[in-house]
């Protein structure tokens, strides 16, 4: 009985804790609590306004708020506009993740060798990167300028570049190639600083070519760095607003209105906030859905050895 007694306060401590501490001690909470509060404020409580806006006859201009059910759901599913816009979303998307893509793979199978001068290479695709979308709108908007743009002046064209669907859509595909392909590239050097160096050794012992052992030994081996660059940047794309706000504003006509534009249309000038809400929604559905199936498309080869 003496010995149960003393051992008693010793067991009474769990290892690796302090003496006199309780188990669920409401501390780390309490610690947490104000990152918590200002994560529920800035995106749980918008996406619950967000969702019930989407079934009421939310007006911008006030008014009565009427339950409508699916009637928004069924106006953006119907609206002409509306499905041109995500059309147009999907192709931009596609179009612009491509390019930049196998754009990145060029820079980064050189940029991935350890040296001084791929080190200083490696930092100046940072700045595209780095610089707002916004900024750098703006620039190729001044840059594309038929009257005094550095564009068509060393080009030796007179052509307005955003008057145009077809020069629009590559003015605006040019600038997200631009700010967005270093983010890809960094990626992809990453991926390929981690490929072991021995089966590229063996394969070139093999008498394989370079493109033989890129296409059966590095790539294989870079497939999952492919995934989550292609998955990051298709969800960002699909977020475009700045530069397409700037550059071209949806036009000429609306030749250039993605989804995002068309909802502020919806919103901000018909002042619709309920159909627009029902937009974001099949939006956010849309990429949850399109997530994981490229997820399984590009990843199902990503391990090869395990199948």
């Amino acid at each position: 009985m003496t010995s149960t007694a003393l051992d008693r306060p010793r067991r009474a401590s769990a290892p690796g804790r302090p003496a006199g501490t309780r188990r669920g001690k409401p501390t780390p909470w309490l610690l947490m609590a104000p990152a918590l509060v200002v994560l529920l404020i800035m995106t749980v409580a918008p996406a619950i306004y967000l969702l019930r806006a989407s079934f009421r006859d939310e007006n911008l201009l006030g008014g009565s708020s009427d339950w409508v059910g699916l009637r928004n759901y069924e106006f953006v599913l119907t609206d002409p506009a509306t499905l041109t816009s995500l059309l147009l979303t999907v192709m931009f998307v596609v179009v612009a993740v491509a390019i930049e893509l196998v754009l990145a793979l060029v820079l980064a199978m050189p940029l991935a060798t350890r040296a001084r001068g791929n080190t200083i290479g490696t930092v100046l695709l940072l700045v595209p990167f780095a610089i707002t979308p916004a900024v750098s709108a703006l620039v190729f908007r001044e840059l594309l300028n038929p009257n005094y743009g550095w564009v068509d002046h060393y080009l030796g064209l007179s052509t307005e570049w955003l008057a145009q669907p077809v020069t629009a859509w590559v003015a605006l595909i040019a600038l997200d190639v631009w700010s967005w392909t270093p983010f890809v590239a960094l990626i992809l050097i990453a991926g390929r600083q981690a490929v072991p160096v021995e089966p590229i050794e063996a394969a070139a012992l093999d008498g394989a070519s370079p493109w033989q052992t890129f296409r059966y030994v590095v790539l294989p081996q870079l497939l999952p760095f492919v995934a989550i660059a292609v998955v990051l940047r298709t969800i960002q794309a699909f977020k475009t607003f700045d530069s397409f706000k700037i550059l071209t504003g949806g036009g000429p006509g609306a030749s250039t209105e993605i989804i995002n534009l068309g909802i502020q249309r919806i919103a901000l000038q018909s002042f619709r906030i309920g159909a627009a809400s029902a937009a974001a929604v099949l939006l956010l559905i849309v990429l949850s859905l399109l997530v994981p199936a490229m997820l399984r498309v590009i990843g199902r080869n990503a391990q090869p050895e395990e199948h």
